[in-house]
């Protein structure tokens, strides 16, 4: 029973990382600032993912901290649309390349 609860764990593990990896590669290969944007947002759901399994074993901290975890990725989803909104209106461009031009 220990071995294939550290099975599942490992498996978990190995998802994670593969998210997580996705993400990455989401941030470093896209141009766009909202496709830059959900690629943060997959990096984050990829440690919550971590994070989780590795506080599976107590179920009231795990649950304290995947609260915490989804309530600060939330307020983090809000102020970065609300200043891509607002660049957006001023540039009316959402390229990544616009912003290094800027020097914002």
């Amino acid at each position: 029973m220990i071995i294939i609860d550290q099975l599942t764990g490992a498996i978990v593990m190995v998802i994670s990382a593969i998210i997580i990896g996705i993400g990455a590669y989401g941030v470093t290969s896209s141009r766009s600032l909202f496709r830059q944007l959900l690629s943060i947002e997959v990096i984050f759901n990829g440690l919550l993912v971590l994070v989780l399994s590795l506080l599976s074993f107590n179920a009231i901290i795990a649950t304290y901290f995947g609260i915490v975890i989804i309530s600060v990725v939330s307020a983090e989803v809000i102020v970065v649309v609300s200043i891509l909104v607002a660049y957006m209106r001023e540039s009316k461009s959402v390229s990544s390349e616009d912003l290094e031009e800027g020097g914002v």
